[in-house]
């Protein structure tokens, strides 16, 4: 099967701070990025009001991974790590 990781870790489950995670995703969230945020933790919960308007605002389109490698790719390779799609 495919490996489906993340190319932007929040570190949400750390900081627990909205404010953190929505700065994580701004410095490093770039075309095809994959973004890690745990959605056990309340503060997350409440930076993804933040975070999603600000992604639209910036012109991404939000969509899972497996739509991601569909549309960028159109297949999907067994054993392969994607991390970030092209």
């Amino acid at each position: 099967m495919p490996v489906r990781m993340w190319s932007v870790d929040t570190l949400d489950w750390k900081t627990r701070n909205a404010q953190k995670t929505l700065e994580s995703i701004q410095k490093s969230t770039t075309d095809g990025a994959i973004i890690l945020m745990h959605d056990i933790h309340s503060p997350t919960a409440d930076a993804v009001e933040r975070v999603v308007p600000y992604l639209l605002k910036q012109g991404y389109q939000l969509v899972t991974v497996s739509e991601l490698i569909k549309a960028r790719q159109g297949y999907t390779v067994n054993g392969k790590v994607y991390t970030r799609v092209k």
